[in-house]
């Protein structure tokens, strides 16, 4: 008898079934690992909460990264509901512009740094310091 059967052609001599399996699993887990990694730009939902006191007609935020507007955001009736905006966004400092009147006919600008980390949701102050 010789052991060119067919059970001998089933197995390669030069890879083990546990190194097939191994190679797509290890693919697949450094996929899930940069799919979360701050170096893709991720999904973020910011809430503008509103100046405490200040009765909003209208607001405008804009998103800046250097000289590039990564996100402008209206509403021109922010008396109601939550001011939200969804981005997908890379991590890092971003500048915010933020415009605002109110029902007395007035308006108020403010300025502000935002660091974006891995947080999903990120609660930031419409005008900074309420002014």
């Amino acid at each position: 008898m010789s052991s060119s059967g067919p059970g001998a052609a089933a197995v390669s001599p030069g890879r083990s079934p546990l190194w097939r399996r191994l190679v797509p699993l290890a693919l697949i887990g450094a996929g899930l690992v940069l799919w979360r990694s701050p170096l893709l730009p991720q999904p973020h939902t910011l809430i503008w909460d509103r100046p405490f006191g200040l009765d909003l007609a209208s607001a405008e935020v804009q998103l800046w990264r250097g000289n590039t507007l990564l996100a402008r955001a209206e509403w021109p009736d922010a008396s109601q509901g939550t001011l939200t905006q969804q981005l997908t966004l890379r991590a890092g400092a971003i500048r915010v512009l933020s415009f605002a009147r109110l029902r007395d006919g007035t308006e108020r600008r403010g300025t502000q740094e935002l660091q974006l980390g891995g947080d999903e949701v990120v609660h930031v102050p419409l005008l900074p310091g309420g002014r």
